[in-house]
């Protein structure tokens, strides 16, 4: 998917100049015209995402009354079938869905469960998460049913998934801080396997494509040459100083400055 996002991004630096004459192609603002096609396509493909897809059910976690399922490495980190999870990092819990991707995208998560008429707090550090990751399953899901056996057992409210546009919205934004905390990792992340990792999460999504697109172009946010800011920035200067610099040369800066690049995000994550 980043291959065909890289590509989305060069079809988005040569759109333009299909539509305006030779003499306009060196104009500074056209070089930002990848980097507004990499957010463009990102929130077109993630309403399309959600306008598009089928009916979709969720458990509400207060319809959730016989609680969660833990897999194996969740019961070893403290939690038991049955428990409630009230909240995580102090924020309440709706969708169960969402639970595990809170936990796994957070560092030193405080979730307070309720087990029985107690209430109680778990922490899980990075190396929990190193573990979740590894471990087999779902790690959290509702129970279907009651572990003990009930005469009259209740059947699960299941809530069909609305479209809204502001939801739309507020997952890109989402998308977008979690792009930025993927290429620049917190400790928790570097532990966990970095990049690759977090990386294997998001490839079971249908989303990856605008995430992807989403990651090349805070990339060209840079005011670097090779990236679009900075390609505009050279060409800004070009303009005002009524000459261009050689074309090899900046190529060759360009290749330098991108490869330096990618090359200090992998050493951030291993």
């Amino acid at each position: 998917m980043i291959i065909i996002s890289i590509l989305i991004h060069l079809l988005g630096n040569y759109l333009p100049k299909w539509f305006v004459s030779k003499a306009k192609h060196n104009n500074p603002i056209l070089k930002l015209s990848g980097l507004l096609f990499d957010f463009f396509i990102a929130f077109l493909v993630l309403f399309l995402i959600h306008s598009l897809s089928p009916k979709v059910f969720y458990i509400d976690n207060r319809d959730a009354i016989y609680g969660l399922e833990f897999n194996g490495t969740m019961q070893q980190l403290g939690f038991k079938n049955g428990d409630k999870i009230i909240s995580v990092n102090d924020r309440p819990v709706k969708d169960i869905r969402k639970i595990n991707v809170d936990i796994l995208m957070n560092s030193n998560s405080e979730i307070k469960i309720k087990r029985g008429n107690h209430f109680k707090e778990i922490k899980i550090n990075d190396d929990g998460v190193a573990k979740i990751l590894q471990s087999e399953g779902t790690p959290i899901k509702a129970l279907i049913k009651p572990t003990t056996e009930e005469k009259n057992a209740q059947e699960i409210k299941q809530t069909q998934e609305k479209f809204s546009f502001g939801k739309v919205f507020k997952n890109y934004q989402k998308m977008i801080k979690e792009a930025y905390d993927l290429m620049i990792p917190k400790n928790d992340h570097k532990k966990v396997g970095g990049i690759g990792a977090v990386s294997k999460n998001f490839s079971s999504q249908i989303s990856l494509l605008p995430f992807c697109c989403i990651i090349v172009g805070l990339l060209n946010l840079l005011p670097l040459p090779g990236f679009s800011v900075g390609n505009f920035i050279i060409s800004l200067v070009e303009s005002r100083m009524g000459k261009v610099f050689n074309f090899k040369l900046k190529n060759i800066v360009g290749l330098f400055s991108v490869s330096a690049v990618i090359i200090l995000i992998f050493y951030l994550h291993y």
